[in-house]
Formats: structure tokens, sequence, C-alpha cells
């Protein structure tokens, strides 16, 4: 029988969350490139000292990247989490985590398209669903060896 307490429960959590990375995402282009370039000159004059622009563009770039990172990674294990409780098939669970992160990251990136200073970035779109899918294959990589750890700890004791 299924936890449906727990499957509304992580429903609920993932709303938050792509709630705060739809927020994100339909924000001006100009107005996130001004947050994001405060960020990295803190960061850059805790890392160099003094940027040059070039160093500071570049930091830029990186962080921005590794926010896409981040929030799809954390996306990814948590649909890895919703899809183990709602399946027991193990390809399929793996199959609809995947499926719904990649359809989430094309998405996401497509309505860009209307806002002011953002565009359609496939490059980004990949960068976004691969990050989920990394860490959705490392979560049910885990479930199972954990799984087997059980099974062979419990035949052991059988015997």
């Amino acid at each position: 029988m299924r936890n449906w307490k727990k499957i509304v429960g992580m429903l609920l959590i993932m709303a938050v969350w792509l709630g705060l990375m739809w927020r994100l995402s339909t924000e001006n282009g100009t107005e996130t490139l001004k947050d994001s370039m405060r960020f990295a000159r803190k960061f850059g004059a805790w890392i160099y000292g003094e940027p040059t622009a070039a160093q500071l563009d570049h930091l830029n770039l990186v962080l921005r990247k590794m926010a896409h990172v981040f929030l799809y990674a954390v996306f990814g294990g948590m649909l890895a989490v919703f899809w183990q409780l709602l399946l027991r098939h193990k390809v399929w669970r793996i199959l609809g985590a995947i499926g719904c992160s990649t359809a989430i990251a094309f998405l996401d990136e497509l309505q860009k398209i209307s806002i002011a200073g953002r565009h359609f970035d496939a490059s980004e779109s990949m960068l976004n669903a691969v990050s989920a899918a990394v860490v959705i294959l490392i979560y049910f990589g885990i479930v199972r060896c954990v799984s087997r750890w059980r099974q062979n700890r419990q035949a052991a004791k059988i015997q």
C-alpha cells in the first residue's frame, strides 16, 4: 500500500521548489544580471582581492551555471523520492523522474522567450536536465545498493 501522505507531502515540497525556480526564471534579464554581478563582485573580492572585469564576467557566468545545477540537482532528488514513493517498478521510477525533469527543464527555458532580456538557451536546458538526471541516477543507485545490502544481511541471518 502506498503512503499517500508522503506522496502528497513530496508534491507540496516540489510545488514550493518549482515556485521558487519559476520566480527566478521569470525575472527580467537586466535585473537578474545585476543581482548575479553583485554576488560575483562579492565572491570575486574574496577570491581575487581586486578582480578584473574579465574575471568578474567569467565568475558571473560560472556562478549562474552553478545556480542552475544546484536548483535542478535538488529538484532531481525530490523527483527521485516522489517517483520511488509513487511506483513499484524500478525502471519506470527512473524513467518517470528523468522524463519529468527533462520536460520541466525544457519548458522552463521555453517560457523565458517572452521575458524582456531573457532568451531560450538549449545548452542551459540540457545543463538543467543533466543536473537532475545525475542526481536521480545516483539516488536510485544508492537505493539499489542499500536494498542488496539488506537482502545479503538477511540471507546471512537465515543461514
